[in-house]
């Protein structure tokens, strides 16, 4: 047992740091910038609300990144060297919807939030989301209004295709 602890401690101390040379290195960018006022506001783990958010935030950021979000894709093992970078875009937001299916990632919705609250907030998050500083790191920089409407679609898992919103 504590052999599988020590491993456990060890693995997971390698991720954080593994995360934090990431960070150092390129800083945080849009995901970051949208989860923190739902953290601050509606006091969700910061880790959720960034997981609540990935896959809209990416489908968001796939046309000015094209080739580095098929990389990731690739990476993942969702797609392969011989998909075209748009579809690879695509097969990474559609494996980030299916991984936090799989991880029972609820929507702002489902988690809970106060409805009322979070649709009459959402100004103000999107204001604070632009003063982190954090969304002018994202390869698609979002203007107030954008990030307005990517609340609004994330509240239900929205997605922007579906919602014919580019």
């Amino acid at each position: 047992m504590i052999v599988i602890e020590r491993a456990a401690r060890q693995a997971m101390m390698l991720g954080a740091t593994h995360a934090g040379l990431a960070v150092s290195n390129t800083s945080t960018a849009l995901i970051h910038g949208l989860s923190r006022p739902i953290g601050a506001f509606f006091h969700v783990p910061h880790g959720l609300s960034n997981a609540m958010l990935l896959p809209l935030v990416t489908e968001y950021s796939l046309s000015a990144a094209p080739a580095g979000y098929a990389a990731a894709a690739r990476a993942l093992g969702w797609a392969t060297g011989a998909t075209g970078d748009e579809e690879a875009g695509r097969a990474l937001v559609r494996g980030f919807r299916d991984l936090n299916d799989r991880l029972k990632v609820p929507t702002p919705k489902a988690y809970g939030l106060d409805e009322d609250t979070y649709f009459r907030l959402r100004p103000e998050m999107a204001s604070q989301a632009l003063a982190s500083g954090t969304p002018g790191n994202n390869p698609r920089i979002p203007t107030e209004d954008e990030i307005v409407r990517l609340y609004e679609i994330a509240w239900d898992g929205g997605q922007l295709a579906r919602d014919n919103v580019a």
